[in-house]
C-alpha cells in the first residue's frame, strides 16, 4: 500500500506544519484500511455461521478487527511521522527541554525548603517525572487527534468517518499516533529508574504494580476530560483554544494535589481531577499510600469515561452535516 503525499509536496528533510503532515493520512487511506481489515475477518466470521449466538466469540472477532485497524493507522502515523525527520529533531529537543523545564521547577520550589505541601524533594522530582511519563502517553495517543477535531468537523471530514462502520469516537480518538512523544515517555522511565538509582531510593513491589495500574486509570481520567471539553466542537467548531486551555490545564497536574485543595471549590472543581490524575500514582509509589485519593480516582476516572461516552453520542444525535 502505497503512502499518500500531501498537496504541495516537499522534500523528506524538510519541516512542515501540522496541516500538511495531516493531509498524509488521507481519508481514502482510511477507506482502504478499513475494507482490508474488515474483509480479512469477514472470512472468519462467515466459518462462524453456527456459532452467532456466542457473544464472546463476537466481542473477540470485534476485538481484532479493531486491534488490526489501530495496528495500520499505526503504521501510517509512523510513515507520516519518518517522511519528515526535521519535524522529528525539533521536537524531541522540545521533548527533552520541557523534561528539563521540570527539574529547574522542582528546584526553585524547594530552593529554600527541603518540602513542600507535605511533599520531600525526592518525591516531588518523582511527581515531576511522572508527569512527565503520563503526559507523553496522553499526547502520543490522544492530544493530536484532538487538536484537529476542530478542522474535520469545520471542513466535513466528520461526515466521512461518521460513514465508516467503525466506532467514531475510536476514530476521532485514535486517528493519528504523535510519535515524538514516544521519546518522551522513554525519557521520563529512564529519568525515573536513573534518580532513584542515584538517591538509593526504594519501592515495595506493592508499590510499582500500584503505579502502574493507578497510571492507567491517571490516563484514563485525563483522556476523558479532553474527550468531554473538545465534545463541545460539534456544536462550536470555531471554538479551538479549547485546545489551548486543555494544555494550560494539563499543567495543573505536575503539582501537588494537597496544594491545589486549598483553591477556592470552584476552581478546585475543574483542576483537582487533573491533579489526581498524576499526583496519585507517585502517592502509591513513593508512600505506600492507599488512601481516600484512590477511591477518587477510581470513581472519577469511570464516571468520566461513561460520561464522555454518552456526552459524545448525545452530541452526534445533535450534528448536523457540513452539507446542511
Amino acid at each position: 500500500m502505497m503512502l499518500i503525499k500531501p498537496e504541495n509536496h516537499r522534500h523528506s528533510g524538510e519541516e512542515c506544519n501540522d496541516d500538511s503532515r495531516i493531509k498524509i493520512l488521507d481519508p481514502s487511506i482510511l477507506f482502504r484500511i478499513n475494507n482490508r481489515v474488515w474483509c480479512q475477518n469477514d472470512g472468519k466470521q462467515g466459518q462462524d455461521n453456527g456459532q452467532k449466538h456466542n457473544l464472546l466469540k463476537q466481542f473477540f472477532n470485534q476485538y481484532r478487527r479493531y486491534f488490526s485497524l489501530y495496528k495500520e493507522l499505526l503504521r501510517f502515523s509512523f510513515q507520516n511521522f519518518i517522511v519528515y525527520r526535521a519535524h522529528f529533531i525539533n521536537s524531541v529537543f522540545a521533548t527533552v527541554g520541557w523534561g528539563a523545564f521540570q527539574f529547574i521547577w522542582i528546584e526553585l520550589l524547594t530552593f529554600r525548603t527541603r518540602s513542600a505541601f507535605g511533599w520531600s524533594k525526592n518525591e516531588l522530582v518523582v511527581l515531576a517525572i511522572s508527569y512527565t511519563i503520563m503526559m507523553g502517553i496522553l499526547h502520543f495517543f490522544f492530544s493530536h487527534n484532538m487538536s484537529r477535531l476542530s478542522r474535520i468537523i469545520d471542513k466535513g471530514e466528520l461526515d466521512f468517518l461518521l460513514l465508516k462502520p467503525v466506532d467514531s469516537q475510536f476514530l476521532v480518538s485514535f486517528y493519528i499516533q504523535n510519535y515524538p512523544n514516544l521519546v518522551r515517555v522513554i525519557l521520563g522511565i529512564t529519568l525515573l529508574f536513573v534518580y532513584l538509582h542515584i538517591t538509593h531510593l526504594t519501592f515495595t513491589l506493592i508499590g510499582w504494580i500500584g503505579f502502574i495500574c493507578f497510571i492507567f486509570f491517571g490516563v484514563t481520567l485525563l483522556y476523558s476530560l479532553w474527550m468531554f471539553y473538545c465534545t463541545f466542537l460539534i456544536w462550536f467548531p470555531r471554538l479551538t483554544n479549547i485546545i489551548d486551555f486543555l494544555f494550560t490545564i494539563d499543567g495543573m497536574a505536575r503539582y501537588p494535589s494537597e496544594m491545589i485543595k486549598k483553591l477556592n471549590p470552584i476552581i478546585l472543581f475543574f483542576i483537582l481531577p487533573f491533579t489526581l490524575s498524576v499526583a496519585t500514582p507517585v502517592k502509591v509509589l513513593v508512600r505506600g499510600s492507599f488512601d481516600g485519593d484512590i477511591i477518587y480516582l477510581i470513581i472519577i476516572s469511570v464516571g468520566m469515561s461513561v460520561v464522555s461516552r454518552l456526552f459524545w453520542l448525545y452530541a452526534l444525535r445533535h450534528y448536523t452535516s457540513a452539507s446542511s
